[in-house]
């Protein structure tokens, strides 16, 4: 199943190349995210992972995001948790 759902991050420092940061999202294993930036300057992950269970997607995009971006901080997760 695919799971759909939002992470929201504050950056450590402010980011001048988003192309650059989708580069390294995917690199560490977000391939599955589109990449924004909301007017408050958070950065924006909206993902549909695959996974066996919401728990899981969830997990593992949080740890694969950490893993590329060690300095950002998650402030909010939103999901209804639908399969797709």
């Amino acid at each position: 199943m695919e799971f759909a759902f939002t992470l929201r991050y504050r950056l450590g420092m402010p980011c001048r190349d988003y192309n650059a940061l989708a580069e390294q999202l995917a690199a560490s294993g977000c391939d599955d995210v589109w990449v924004s930036v909301n007017r408050a300057g958070y950065l924006v992950l909206a993902f549909l992972r695959p996974a066996e269970t919401p728990s899981v997607a969830l997990s593992h995009a949080i740890a694969d995001v950490q893993r590329a971006l060690p300095s950002a901080e998650l402030i909010d997760i939103r999901s209804d948790f639908m399969a797709n």
